[in-house]
């Protein structure tokens, strides 16, 4: 298993200062969620045709890995436009994913309504949505990834998603914190997605609920950080542990600086006891 963290946790960061806090820490790779306080990527200079050389030699330059683009794509709209134009931006970070060398781009479900015939359809938009995009970054040489948030944080959720559209072509990221505050045991999330998880987000919280949770440094809070290694480590799981430090959503918790080589001082040893 290789460390990663999240931009989401240093929103305001240029990729040097990125690079240097992954270098300095022993990260292998880096998530790009925001880059210089923008979160529309595909608008900086450094993703743009001409940038994308420059960012990806910085990048070997540094020995980093892109571990995952993050996208902000939604299936969840009726609108045909809409959807053509959340199917266009997928393919826009597909193609930037690629040129930078990352496997993966990260796609969210959404949240649907909890009455019915609402909730059935918008399942089916969304399932439609998703398989059309995975099929289409799949001949960009790039995995799409749904990520465990909103309406699909448990694997129930996911697999009846999954089965209105089913696809070869969707892995799944696995947001720990999400499926552990909807009260599913991790064992429960593996068995059931673990042949698709090819991304792991992970955070600590002192306590969590299907409405609430808080963020605390790794270690400092309840979420079974071992236990979730050992589950991996058990299943051959190889890919990437990702810290997601959700600074740009809660500025108020501790800054990049503590919390990224935090993150890695106390989950690296996890990963390679007795070394």
């Amino acid at each position: 298993m290789k460390l990663s963290f999240s931009t989401l946790g240093c929103p305001s960061y240029s990729l040097d200062q990125v690079l240097s806090m992954a270098a300095e820490n022993g990260y292998e790779g880096v998530e790009l969620r925001f880059l210089r306080g923008e979160v529309a990527l595909h608008t900086l200079e450094e993703f743009s045709p001409s940038g994308l050389a420059r960012t990806k030699a910085a990048l070997d330059a540094a020995g980093i890995e892109v571990a995952c683009l993050d996208t902000s794509v939604r299936f969840i709209s009726p609108d045909p436009q809409e959807r053509a134009e959340q199917h266009e931006q997928a393919l826009t970070y597909a193609r930037i994913a690629a040129a930078l060398g990352s496997p993966y781009i990260r796609l969210f479900g959404g949240s649907v309504p909890d009455s019915s015939p609402e909730r059935e359809e918008a399942i089916k938009r969304i399932a439609e949505g998703l398989a059309e995009a995975a099929s289409a970054v799949k001949a960009e040489g790039v995995t799409a990834i749904l990520e465990t948030h909103d309406s699909f944080c448990t694997s129930a959720q996911v697999r009846e998603l999954l089965s209105y559209a089913p696809t070869d072509d969707l892995g799944i990221l696995w947001d720990v914190l999400h499926s552990l505050r909807t009260g599913e045991a991790l064992e429960d999330t593996w068995n059931a997605l673990g042949d698709r998880i090819k991304h792991v987000h992970l955070k600590d919280s002192s306590h969590y609920s299907p409405t609430s949770f808080d963020l605390v440094l790794a270690g400092e809070g309840t979420v079974p950080i071992l236990e979730l290694v050992e589950l991996l480590a058990r299943n051959g799981y190889d890919g990437y542990v990702s810290f997601e430090w959700e600074k740009a959503w809660h500025p108020e918790i501790a800054e990049p600086d503590v919390a990224i080589p935090q993150f890695a001082s106390y989950v690296r040893p996890l990963l390679s006891p007795g070394q």
